[in-house]
């Protein structure tokens, strides 16, 4: 029971992140002074994706969704990949911009030359955040199909006193131990406060990549 009401307890605790996008976004749009440009714009969609990703995945956890639940905390934790690799490039201008006109960021390079490509993103963010990689790499299981998928199938099946199987396939998540939800749930939050951060470091560093009157120069209109 003390896990039940720890995973309801830290579902609802979640929900406390969603005004915290409204006040970053505001933060960026002061930082701004009032003027857009790429990777601002990028920064913006980061945050409407990631109040998306979070109410989802509240609404999928609080009804049996466990599985999917792992594809939001993928997406999520895509933002916050992606978002570090353009804001740690050399020109995050310059990176947003070719990937607002459609150019994947994998044919991008990051600040030492080499292509963003998600193994890439994945070795930049670890480098101060060790625990990324487990949780990409468990994250992508649940993206493509593979053993996990196999093993909740399992999970649900039955056996009688003979051994015969009595396979069932099933949406909710009632064979899952609440731990795992626990730590699924704490997982989501962890990485959605790396979005919000990402977010407000990026307001906080934006004037090291020139002057509004600058990108203007570069960027005819701001966006």
């Amino acid at each position: 029971m003390r896990l039940v009401y720890l995973m309801n307890a830290n579902l609802l605790s979640l929900l406390d992140l969603s005004d915290p996008h409204g006040v970053m976004g505001k933060e960026l749009f002061n930082a701004c002074g009032g003027e857009l440009f790429p990777c601002d714009a990028l920064a913006y969609a980061v945050l409407e994706r990631s109040l998306n990703l979070l109410k989802g995945f509240h609404l999928l956890l609080s009804n049996g969704g466990y599985t999917s639940g792992f594809g939001l905390l993928r997406m999520q934790l895509d933002n916050v990949l992606r978002f570090h690799g353009v804001v740690k490039s050399a020109d995050p201008h310059a990176v947003a911009n070719s990937i607002i006109h459609g150019v994947s960021l994998r044919k991008l390079k990051d600040q030492s030359g080499r292509r963003m490509t998600d193994a890439r993103l994945v070795e930049l963010l670890s480098s101060e955040n060790p625990w990324v990689v487990h949780v990409y790499k468990l994250a992508c299981s649940y993206i493509h199909l593979s053993d996990q998928h196999l093993q909740h199938v399992l999970l649900h099946s039955k056996i009688d006193d003979a051994g015969v199987r009595d396979i069932i396939i099933g949406d909710e998540d009632e064979h899952i131990e609440y731990i795992h939800k626990v730590q699924l749930v704490n997982a989501f939050a962890v990485v959605t406060r790396g979005v919000l951060e990402l977010i407000r470091q990026w307001s906080t560093i934006r004037h090291q990549h020139g002057t509004n009157e600058q990108l203007n120069s570069q960027y005819r209109e701001a966006v």
